[in-house]
């Protein structure tokens, strides 16, 4: 993928320029594929420099930063399972980069700060769900190290668009699924399903398959991301398909459609894993106009089309 020199801002062009942090990961890869095959101006910014990437400290430039509409902050050094292992990795590296990110935000010249859009954890920043689907405006209580990064950069945001009237979004994304997730990455219990039923290996199973959680397919929160694009809206928003399923619903959802039993390997759930994450996605829905339209047996489908044995 080339990486494109955007310096159009929306009264000079039709479709509003993006810039990518954490661009090389595999949810801003799809982002950046079909929104570079739509024509959309990208700019795609990652820790590590390439062909395809710039380096992400560019854009703690404010001449630089200003040249985008809006920025989709998806960078981050830890996923759920590596932020136990390394608890200061947050407060090392990604918290750090925000707020130099949001100096430069302030920095930009008045009428050309772009909007920031941070993907923050909606399965884990409020920890178990209050007896209902969790809501914008509900107490988080992450359980673990991951989601308390995110609480604490969520809050970080809050406090700069208190002080200087900084444009942002926060998206309380659900657990996404519907791309390529290596087999050694603990992360995504579809993918990982799939594959050992398809090859009869055995899959890993946190405590005893009764947690339960909402899957978004990547396809519907492509959509919600371009709504976001197009018409940016102010706030918290959680971002799910709004209805949580159990991991042992999924996992017979999975044989069903591949036509083979799943090896189980149990283990003890680790403490920091949530338990009952249901969240409630009406009020973005109401903001943007976006719907999910792909429900579980659905994507899961999709997910295995091509992939199941004979």
């Amino acid at each position: 993928m080339s990486q494109p020199a955007p310096t159009l801002r929306p009264e000079m062009a039709s479709s509003p320029t993006i810039f990518i942090t954490g661009a090389r990961g595999r949810l801003a890869t799809l982002m950046a594929r079909q929104w570079e095959a739509e024509g959309r101006p990208l700019g795609l910014y990652s820790r590590r420099a390439d062909g395809a990437c710039r380096d992400w400290t560019e854009l703690l430039e404010a001449g630089n930063l200003a040249r985008a509409n809006i920025v989709l902050h998806l960078a981050w050094s830890t996923l759920p399972a590596s932020a136990e292992a390394d608890p200061d990795s947050g407060s090392r590296h990604d918290l750090p980069y925000l707020e130099g990110l949001l100096a430069a935000q302030a920095a930009c010249p008045a009428g050309q700060r772009p909007h920031l859009v941070f993907f923050s954890s909606g399965g884990t920043v409020y920890g178990n769900a209050p007896g209902r689907p969790s809501v914008e405006p509900d107490a988080v209580r992450p359980l673990g190290n991951y989601g308390r990064g995110k609480a604490a950069g969520e809050e970080m945001i809050m406090r700069a668009s208190e002080r200087g009237g900084l444009p942002f979004t926060i998206l309380r994304i659900s657990n996404p699924y519907g791309y390529p997730v290596p087999s050694a990455r603990p992360q995504g219990i579809i993918p990982h399903a799939i594959r050992c039923a398809v090859h009869g290996q055995p899959l890993a199973l946190w405590g005893d398959g009764t947690a339960i959680k909402d899957y978004l397919h990547c396809a519907d929160l492509l959509g919600a991301l371009a709504a976001v694009v197009d018409r940016p809206v102010s706030g918290i928003f959680n971002v799910s398909s709004g209805r949580s399923y159990s991991v042992l619903e999924v996992l017979s959802e999975v044989e069903a459609q591949v036509g083979r039993r799943i090896l189980l390997a149990p283990k003890p759930a680790p403490p920091w894993d949530v338990h009952d994450s249901r969240l409630d996605n009406r009020k973005f829905v109401a903001a943007t106009g976006w719907q999910p339209k792909i429900d579980l047996a659905a994507g899961i489908r999709r997910e295995t089309a091509g992939s199941v044995p004979p």
